[in-house]
């Protein structure tokens, strides 16, 4: 299969970090463009509390730095490693959602994601952000485990 466009979620982990290696070397491999995408969920998170005061503002732009220095660093990593073609896009909101919104703007051919094993328990309460990722995803999801 010929790919051309393959989305990496970043989320600063060390299994993420992993799956951004994974997607690097299939981009490397097959020439596409990477475009690692980091989705601040906090915001969204905290709706029920957020207001329009100053403070939830500065906490909110602390949130979204913090989210483009997790992408400028990871993206001059990569490129230390070779792979030319990366873009970055920081988004807010629920990030399975903006993964498959993105995956369709851009029409996907592949996301590499990272599964952290959640205990049926944990999966549960917390969600799977990957198995709600490949149930409305327009492409294949290829699921890193360390």
């Amino acid at each position: 299969m010929e790919y051309k466009n393959i989305i990496c979620p970043v989320d600063g982990s060390e299994l993420g970090a992993h799956s951004m290696e994974e997607a690097a070397y299939i981009s490397k491999i097959s020439g596409a463009k990477l475009i690692l995408l980091n989705v601040v969920e906090k915001w969204y998170r905290s709706a029920d509390v957020v207001t329009d005061s100053p403070e939830w503002e500065e906490i909110h732009e602390k949130w979204l730095d913090a989210g483009r220095e997790l992408l400028k660093g990871e993206e001059a990593r990569l490129k230390k490693q070779g792979v030319k073609n990366i873009e970055t896009i920081l988004r807010d909101g629920d990030a399975a959602h903006e993964i498959i919104a993105l995956a369709m703007e851009r029409r996907a051919d592949l996301i590499v994601m990272a599964s952290h094993r959640y205990s049926p328990v944990g999966k549960f309460f917390m969600g799977s952000i990957i198995d709600r990722v490949s149930k409305k995803s327009p492409c294949p999801v290829l699921w890193v485990f360390k």
